[in-house]
């Protein structure tokens, strides 16, 4: 049997000119098609190139509001840490208008009213004294600054280890539990 030979059930194949009017329309066909893919791939284009512009301008927009954020939030924040601090300065001012450090009690009374006042203002800020453990507290470089050594025998805590926190010379602070400042410390020398 040939090899393109037709069976009965297989249509006839259209006639020379029928075929090549069918092949001319379904050319004609595929070009409509092309172009109309190519105007849509063209406009999905231009439309990513439009998103594209506009996300840019969306991160402008985010950041500046961030920045403007940002300033305000400082901004609050210095106002109210200004405005806690004018009423100790102005007891500071009374206190040395007035100029009598005579009387060493009401000098340290005065002195102590201050520091109350003042660890007062920061506590309405937020900030909190690191909390140590004098004698038994090793010493740690993200809660401490190490200004020097103790000699056990010159220690208030002879027998503690090598490295301990035996003396606080500043207190440190944490604000909103995050490190403000270390505690300035001196810790135990080794052996």
């Amino acid at each position: 049997m040939p090899r393109h030979s037709r069976t009965a059930d297989q249509p006839a194949a259209p006639a020379g000119p029928d075929l090549a009017a069918g092949l001319n329309e379904i050319r004609l066909l595929l070009e409509e098609v092309v172009e109309d893919n190519t105007a849509v791939i063209a406009r999905l284009d231009q439309f990513g190139h439009q998103q594209s512009g506009q996300s840019g301008d969306a991160l402008r927009e985010i950041a500046a509001l961030r920045a403007d954020l940002g300033g305000g939030l400082a901004f609050k924040a210095l106002r109210d840490l200004a405005t806690e601090l004018i009423g100790p300065l102005s007891a500071i001012d009374a206190m040395l208008e007035r100029a009598d450090f005579s009387d060493p009690a009401a000098t340290e009374s005065h002195v102590r009213s201050l520091s109350l006042t003042l660890s007062g203002v920061l506590s309405r800020m937020g900030a909190e004294r690191v909390p140590i453990d004098v004698g038994a507290e090793l010493f740690d470089p993200g809660r401490h600054r190490c200004v020097g050594t103790v000699k056990p025998a010159e220690s208030p805590f002879p027998d503690a280890a090598p490295r301990t926190v035996v003396r606080v010379v500043q207190d440190g602070y944490l604000l909103h539990d995050r490190p403000l400042t270390p505690a300035t410390v001196e810790i135990q020398a080794g052996d």
